[in-house]
């Protein structure tokens, strides 16, 4: 009888040993799916406020930059001489 009780557990064990790795596999694509569709959804939120203060600079030096040395300028891309005009 203990055998037969030892031989039903050690199938019990394996079947939900089985189960979790499954289970635990969707999860963890389940999750980078997640992760993506965030990335995707939030990257305008990252990507408009440079957008928009890279705008309003332009807009109000009329298009040009007050930085003669467009190395250091933080609003790529500059273009070569727009500064010293």
């Amino acid at each position: 009888m203990i055998k037969f009780m030892d031989e039903i557990t050690e199938v019990l064990t394996g079947a939900v040993r089985t189960y979790m790795e499954w289970v635990g596999e969707i999860a963890i694509y389940i999750l980078g799916l997640l992760a993506k569709g965030l990335i995707l959804l939030s990257t305008p939120v990252w990507i408009l406020p440079y957008i928009l203060i890279r705008d309003i600079l332009r807009d109000n030096n009329g298009g040009k930059c007050e930085k003669p040395d467009c190395d250091s300028c933080p609003f790529p891309p500059c273009q070569k001489g727009e500064g010293e005009q």
